[in-house]
């Protein structure tokens, strides 16, 4: 990333009010966000600073270490969690407002031993009156329960007119990173900020929602699109992707402003099934990488859309490969089950440290207590061998209650002694050797970047727009979108006559999908075949 700004970045740097931006991966959206806290910050008075929110720890310390690093003195800002912004600015400060008595707080999960309070775990922002007499005598006794701490702030919020007053004294800015992430509750809280006169920064990424299982779809970032008191702003330069690449995975969803004269992005057609397909690509690899100047085979991908496809690739390629099987903890999305995978792929790289993944959670300079205590648990998972992984999983379970305080994921935690218990299971999480291409599912290389990739499954009824819903096409469409934004230097479509059908173990008529003929690729792509 450049120091300079690009057009699209002075364009958010120099608006003054309600913005919100749709950034696509690679496209500076941390840099931007961390120029414009710091732009805001050097014209307020000492005693005022900005709400800058992310949805997990690990983002919300990074986003405060980068602002840190250039210099940007925070004053009197909130750096944190949507949960600990709610707890530590509203609920705290102002729960005694309604109670009239000043408890010890504490924060906690609810479970069965908290039978009495069962009702509250139904509250929406319509609060019954049962369940406004045991909230407050909850918050009398001094619980805050965290599963439900957005609509505790929501009630607090506009029962006590004191909130409003000290949130517009405070603070005149308020970020919202990952918005494609937000519930209502969370969505609501944001535009009643803002009708403060706190004005709003909302960023996200409507196209990065792949994950339509576990409901979690951008429908409150689109609102925010659709309001006039909004100014909307794209991040659509991908600095990671080649800018064919780039404009390719803009076109699918009609916002590609050029067509590049050197195209990255071919549709390869292949007379035959994925057998035929796997032996035109053992021998296209050595021609790939001199083209491109990769030397090693793990800069390169096979992504498919399911294990079908995965298990005929990876009996006939004849190339070193490792297959990347998709685990059950792959398909947890809660926050345990994120952190979890992020420290095993960490633990297996080559090139991360201990050290490095404990800085990724805690700043030492910011938060030295959390950060020793962390670093000394990534010291023993580091250290571990493969065999014996299973006698640290009680520091996995500390690291994972010091970063998710009070949210215990027992699922995800039996989950990741699942993994760490089958060896194959396990292999998963261990990179490629630097002679072997990678395969694996779309779902598992979202995060991830190869030098080439080639995308399969591209056929009618797999990826494509004539099975499902509209949100489950949508989540199909996305998928395709993160396939292609995989590659750095050339994405290759492979496209075969015959596909693979893994419930009959066949190989059938293959037609292909309707999204490659959404308006405008052809002329971003190439389109060869390969005899």
């Amino acid at each position: 990333m450049n120091n300079e700004p690009t057009k699209e970045q002075k364009e958010i740097l120099n608006h003054d009010g309600n913005i919100v931006v749709t950034a696509n991966p690679g496209s500076g959206k941390t840099y931007t966000i961390v120029e414009k806290i710091g732009t805001i910050l050097t014209k307020l008075p000492s005693y005022k600073g900005v709400i800058a929110i992310s949805f997990t720890n690990k983002a919300s310390d990074e986003l405060k270490k980068r602002c840190k690093r250039k210099g940007i003195d925070s004053k009197h800002s909130f750096f944190g969690t949507i949960d600990k912004f709610y707890i530590s600015e509203i609920i705290i400060p102002f729960a005694s407002h309604l109670t009239h008595v000043m408890p010890e707080y504490q924060v906690v999960e609810y479970s069965e031993n908290e039978s009495y309070y069962s009702e509250l775990q139904t509250i929406t922002e319509t609060v019954t009156q049962v369940q406004e007499n045991l909230l407050k005598e909850a918050l009398s006794e001094g619980k805050i329960f965290l599963n439900i701490s957005g609509e505790i702030a929501w009630y607090i919020l506009n029962k006590v007119s004191g909130v409003a007053k000290y949130l517009q004294a405070r603070y005149s800015h308020v970020f919202i990173d990952e918005y494609q992430d937000c519930g209502k509750i969370q969505h609501d809280i944001f535009l009643t900020l803002c009708e403060m006169g706190i004005i709003g920064v909302a960023v996200g990424d409507v196209n990065q929602a792949i994950y339509g299982f576990s409901n979690r779809f951008p429908r409150y970032l689109l609102e925010l699109i659709g309001k006039a008191e909004f100014e909307h702003f794209e991040l659509s330069k991908n600095h990671r992707c080649h800018p064919s690449i780039s404009e390719y995975s803009l076109c699918l969803f009609g916002i590609s402003k050029e067509i590049v004269e050197d195209k990255r992005v071919f549709r390869v057609s292949v007379k035959g099934n994925e057998i035929d397909i796997a032996n035109k690509i053992d021998l296209a690899i050595p021609k790939i990488k001199e083209k491109y100047n990769i030397n090693k085979n793990n800069h390169i991908a096979i992504l498919c859309r399911g294990s079908g496809t995965i298990k005929v690739l990876d009996e006939t390629i004849k190339t070193p490969h490792k297959v990347f099987y998709e685990t059950p903890l792959d398909r947890d999305n809660s926050e345990w089950g994120r952190l979890f995978r992020g420290l095993l792929v960490a633990k297996f790289e080559s090139d991360t440290f201990s050290v490095d993944y404990a800085e990724q959670l805690f700043s030492e300079e910011l938060d030295p207590e959390k950060y020793h205590r962390v670093l000394t648990w990534c010291n023993k998972i580091f250290k571990s061998s493969t065999e014996n992984m299973i006698t640290v999983i009680n520091e996995f379970e500390k690291i994972a209650n010091l970063v998710y305080p009070g949210k215990k994921d027992c699922r995800a935690l039996e989950l990741l002694q699942n993994v760490i218990r089958d060896k194959e299971l396990l292999k998963s999480y261990i990179p490629a050797q630097g002679d072997e291409i990678t395969i694996m599912t779309l779902h598992k290389s979202k995060g991830l970047e190869f030098n080439i990739v080639f995308h399969m499954d591209m056929y009618k009824y797999i990826i494509s727009d004539e099975w499902g819903d509209e949100e489950q096409i949508k989540q199909l469409l996305n998928l395709h979108y993160v396939g292609v934004t995989r590659a750095i230097d050339a994405c290759y479509i492979m496209i075969g006559t015959k596909r693979y059908r893994a419930k009959k173990n066949d190989f059938y008529k293959a037609e292909p999908s309707s999204f490659l003929d959404i308006k405008g690729l052809s002329e971003r792509r190439n389109d060869v075949c390969w005899k």
